[in-house]
């Protein structure tokens, strides 16, 4: 089986605008990046993703191991998709699977379990932390459901896929779940000590410190 992961990414200036009250413009871009890079490197691990698409603007950082879909414009996560299914590389996959840029506790192990024994036809669903957002999402065939990302993703996932397939699965997996938008959530995984390039990045500009007094 043909597996595709796609990585939709925001323009890493505008990325992260929920965190101005606490990082400025360069570090909210940075660790938009550096997040990214965390994400990429964990799935470039997995042996059964055929290949890796980022997908984006003009802006859209080159991360060796990855393949560009570049947009003209970023005009949103479901554009993004629907825009990297017109990509015959990833039409004629047997899945995909799509990660947001956002998550770097992320394990290989958490993957590797997501995708494991893949049916020809269903979908996976992994929510956020809150059960609203979508943090991962299988898709076999590609087209099997149109995504439904933004408010309450999850439900509207949830909710489609059980309308129109028999195979649906929910996994709760907390490296996926955990995404970093919000203030509050950057001071969670700013108590969270771990081997990310992303806290590397966070501890040695001083931010874990400020965040955390």
């Amino acid at each position: 089986m043909i597996i595709t992961a796609l990585v939709p990414v925001k323009n890493l200036d505008d990325a992260k605008s929920r965190l101005a009250n606490v990082l400025s413009a360069n570090e909210r871009r940075t660790l938009a990046d550096f997040m990214l890079s965390d994400v990429i490197e964990v799935i470039l691990k997995i042996s059964n993703i055929e290949r890796v698409f980022l997908v984006g603007d003009k802006q859209l950082p080159r991360k060796p191991g990855t393949f560009i879909i570049q947009e003209e414009f970023n005009n949103g996560y479901n554009e993004a998709i629907s825009f990297a299914l017109e990509d015959e590389r990833v039409a004629s996959s047997d899945a995909i699977l799509i990660l947001p840029s956002d998550i770097p506790l992320i394990t290989a192990e958490e993957i590797k379990n997501f995708i494991a024994n893949v049916p020809k036809d269903g979908v996976r669903i992994a929510p956020d932390r809150d059960r609203e957002g979508t943090n991962a999402l299988l898709l076999a065939p590609p087209t099997q459901i149109k995504t439904q990302f933004g408010k309450l993703s999850y439900s509207k996932h949830l909710e489609l896929a059980e309308k129109y397939c028999s195979n649906v699965k929910v996994i709760v997996s907390d490296g996926i779940a955990f995404d970093i938008d919000t203030p509050e959530d950057l001071r969670d995984f700013c108590e969270k000590i771990n081997f990310t390039e992303t806290y590397k990045f966070l501890k040695s500009n001083g931010i874990v410190a400020r965040l955390l007094s």
